[in-house]
This record gives C-alpha cells, structure tokens and sequence, in this order.
C-alpha cells in the first residue's frame, strides 16, 4: 500500500472515530472500493444503492420510466468518480450529490417521454379519486418547473428538498460561499413560487 494512501486511511479513523460504526466502515469501504477491489466494490454499492435510488426517486418519481435505469447509471458514475474522493467529507453526502446531478440530468433527458406519460396518467385517474402521489399533477408539474432553472439553481434547491441539506451543507458540497447557496435557493424559490402561481391546478400546501 503506497504511503498517501495509509495516511489517507489514518485520516479517516481519527475523522470518524467518534462517529457512527457504519459510517466508519462505508467510507474504508469506499477507499478499497477505490482500489478497485471486487468483493469491496460490490460491497459498497449494495450499501449505497438504497440511498442513490431514493435520491433518484425524489427528483424523478417513483414511476419514472427511466428510474431504475438511472440508479444504475449513478452506480455506474459514483464508481468512476471513486479515484476523486479525498475523504473530505462524509462518504455518503459524496454519492447522493453524484447520483443528484447524474438524476437530474436523466430527467431533463426524458422530459418529453415524461409528459407524454403525465398526460396518460391524467387521462386514466378519474375525478376526485386519490392516486399515487407521483401519477398527480402537482408534482409532475414541480418537476417540470425545477427542469427550467439553471443547473446550479436546480442542484441547490433539489440538495434542499430532495436531501434535505442545510444551506451551510449545501454550500459546502458546491464550494461556493454560503450567500452564494442562499441566493440560489432564494432565487429558485422564488422562481418556483412564480410559476406554480401562474398555473391553473392546485398545487397549494402539496409542493
């Protein structure tokens, strides 16, 4: 083993060592994953892979075409950006933001095939009757807004509501200063709260 990369380990240990047990094991996982290790590499991504769908799910739905499909792709993407990792930070806040741009990028992808099934999905849920949150109007509508922001705006307003980060947290996984992240949350918001108004459905208290 190559002397940056112990040191790397000895890194990790001291950084968590008052953390959870689980955290600890998935970031060294994550460092012999690195190493290409098969046994490891297969390991970490079955410890991942319910975290990346669920990010998946949050900015593309649940009945998305394309899901499962992009959680393979973050897999995929998480895997090669391994080399990158400099331990600089919890492990899996490193993957989510990876399978965060790799989904938001899918959807803008299948924009169109996503609104040929929204329309479907109205068509076929009779008035008044309850339906799966994702098949609902409302929601498909938010995504589609969230597709008209800037890159960086959707990314900070998705890191928000999708993961549920700090504006701290977010500005520290964009590396940008924090007024920048709550200027880009602001003006997202805004931005949101503008369309939505402009939009004859009810959307109010769901979005």
């Amino acid at each position: 083993m190559a002397p940056a990369e112990s040191e790397a380990r000895l890194a990790v240990a001291a950084e968590v060592q008052s953390s959870h047990e689980s955290g600890y094991e998935l970031t060294v996982l994550a460092l012999e994953a690195r190493d290409r290790d098969p046994a490891a590499m297969r390991s970490f991504l079955e410890a991942i892979a319910p975290s990346v769908r669920s990010v998946c799910r949050g900015v593309m739905g649940a009945g998305h075409v394309d899901l499962e499909d992009t959680v393979q792709e973050c897999l995929i993407e998480i895997l090669r950006a391994l080399p990158k990792y400099r331990v600089e930070g919890a492990i899996v806040h490193y993957t989510n933001r990876i399978a965060l741009r790799a989904s938001i990028a899918a959807r803008k992808r299948g924009r169109s095939r996503e609104q040929r099934l929204r329309t479907l999905a109205e068509q076929s849920c009779p008035p008044n009757v309850p339906a799966n949150e994702d098949t609902l109007p409302n929601l498909w509508l938010l995504r589609e807004i969230i597709d008209e922001l800037s890159a960086v705006q959707a990314e900070t307003v998705l890191m928000r509501m999708v993961l549920g980060c700090s504006v701290e947290e977010t500005a520290a996984a964009t590396q940008v200063p924090v007024n920048t992240a709550k200027s880009r949350l602001r003006l997202a918001k805004d931005y949101l709260r503008r369309r939505l108004d402009e939009e004859p459905v009810d959307w109010k208290g769901r979005a």
